[in-house]
């Protein structure tokens, strides 16, 4: 876990339980000898034979895939101990395969938000100071924007939504936030098939990235160090679903990228104060960072409409607007500022689709409760109240919103992340000094997210561009764009049980 790391960092997640188990293998098994287990002066675990032998034993770790295959927790992985994504882990690759793999980074908006916001400097000035640092300091070959495969990733997801069986349980829920995803896969399996199998942007970014750059310079993928910077610590986890070459080698929030910087004595103000003075096109420095085959290069650092977790839930209904022109999308605001509701409304009130944004824990178990088969409104059902603005609001078609109700179980499209306010306010962002109020911390960070300009692509092209991709690069297009769910069985063991039962 990194150093940077801690409790009263968090809010809104549901702690571990206790009951953190992982076999110990012994490296002599069936020998017979008698071993016995000491601990030396410095605190090294030691292992003695009858004759007096000593063997250094080695410190128990737990991967990624551990936690993954494990349930004895359930949390957002802040408080999972993470050996292969870290920043030490960075470092001791940059200083070990420097020389002998090609070091790639993808970059996404919410990191570059976070810290033009914590150092007070426009986004396009530190996005040329990311792009100096890792590719002249740290010697990295390319650094790209994530807004390709975001794209990327919204087309298919609208695509799988056009495409599913008219029979199909509604809502559809999207599996770009690692946290609500290991949670369902290990409270709540009845979920997972409304789970969409799209990937998130940094799953695509990644295997395009190192298809496109093993193809352009002739070298295996395995030979690809990529770095994905992103809000949240969750990343680390979703990185570690891959069971061959993974498509991120190391994941990094933007706390742990500043503590990189501090760790190799970089004199960061003075090389903001240089890239604040620099009149360099920024366009230009965006295509000049990235792979030859990358598509439309500066475009992969804008923007999209929607969220500050990536808009998945507009972008749905942006996408479905193309097809009726005469229509409009309202937004419904819910209980709370991390819940509402998008509707695309013809001329004549008919609601033709509709999406949602649910934030923070609190309001993801309020809609799994709605979700979970046989449920039944407590209390009698509804009251006369709602059901008379329910009934009102079906004959309306939401003319008027004050008397429309918000509910993401009836939508075509649930965006769901663990963090309240979403990834904006991811836990590996630069969080608020002591003398500032946090809420207003994080709408500064939300305001220069939102001043990144969107982007310009034509879906057509881009989506022809990516089949292309996909037959010159030798991409399997399922591995590309599908992940896979499945539910973590629960532990079976008493003291497990007991264990995780005490918090």
């Amino acid at each position: 876990m990194s150093a940077i790391l801690r409790a009263d960092d968090l809010n809104d997640f549901i702690m571990p339980g206790v009951a953190c188990i992982k076999p110990v293998e012994s490296g002599k098994k069936g020998s017979g000898e008698d071993l016995e287990i000491q601990i030396d002066s410095e605190g090294n675990a030691l292992e003695v034979t009858k004759e007096g032998h000593e063997r250094k034993l080695d410190k128990a770790q737990i991967s990624l895939s551990d936690c993954l295959a494990c349930s004895g927790c359930i949390t957002s992985a802040e408080e999972v101990l993470i050996a292969q994504h870290s920043h030490k882990e960075l470092l001791n690759a940059l200083e070990t395969d420097g020389n002998r793999k090609v070091f790639v980074a993808s970059i996404s908006h919410q990191t570059r938000a976070s810290l033009a916001s914590a150092f007070d400097v426009q986004i396009e000035a530190m996005d040329k100071v990311l792009i100096y640092l890792l590719k002249n300091v740290m010697k990295f070959k390319y650094v790209i924007g994530t807004e390709t495969g975001r794209r990327l990733s919204h087309i298919f997801t609208t695509l799988d939504l056009q495409n599913r069986s008219p029979h199909s349980e509604k809502p559809l829920i999207n599996s770009t936030c690692p946290g609500w995803v290991l949670y369902a896969e290990k409270t709540h399996p009845f979920i997972l098939p409304r789970i969409s199998t799209i990937k998130s942007t940094q799953q695509i970014t990644g295997h395009l990235l190192k298809n496109i750059v093993s193809k352009d310079l002739g070298i295996e993928k395995s030979q690809i160090y990529h770095l994905s910077v992103m809000p949240c610590f969750d990343k680390k986890l979703e990185a570690a679903r891959d069971s061959d070459v993974p498509d991120v080698d190391c994941v990094i929030t933007a706390r742990e990228l500043v503590q990189v910087i501090e760790e190799l004595n970089i004199d960061l103000q003075t090389i903001l104060k240089e890239s604040v003075l620099d009149n360099t096109d920024i366009y230009s420095v965006y295509r000049s960072s990235s792979p030859p085959g990358w598509y439309q290069p500066e475009q992969s650092w804008l923007n999209n409409k929607g969220s500050a977790s990536g808009g998945y839930a507009m972008q749905y209904l942006l996408d479905v607007q193309q097809r009726h022109a005469d229509s409009e999308i309202i937004t419904i605001e819910g209980r709370n500022s991390d819940i509402y509701e998008h509707r695309l409304v013809l001329r004549d009130g008919q609601v033709v689709a509709s999406s949602a944004v649910v934030n923070g824990f609190r309001n993801i178990q309020n809609l799994i409760r709605k979700l979970k088969p046989n449920h039944k409104a407590t209390g009698g059902g509804i009251s006369a109240r709602r059901r008379s603005r329910k009934l009102k609001e079906d004959q309306t078609g939401d003319q008027g919103q004050s008397n429309a109700v918000v509910d993401p179980s009836k939508c075509d499209y649930v965006e769901i992340m663990a963090c309240p306010g979403g990834c904006i306010n991811g836990g590996g962002q630069i969080a608020a000094p002591a003398d500032q109020n946090s809420k207003d911390w994080i709408n500064k960070a939300t305001t220069k997210y939102y001043n990144v300009p969107d982007t310009e692509y034509s879906d057509i092209q881009l989506y022809d561009w990516v089949k292309q991709t996909v037959l010159s690069y030798d991409i399997e297009m399922d591995r590309l764009i599908h992940t896979t769910f499945k539910q973590i069985e629960r532990p079976t063991d008493t003291t497990s049980i007991a264990l995780g039962s005490t918090w």
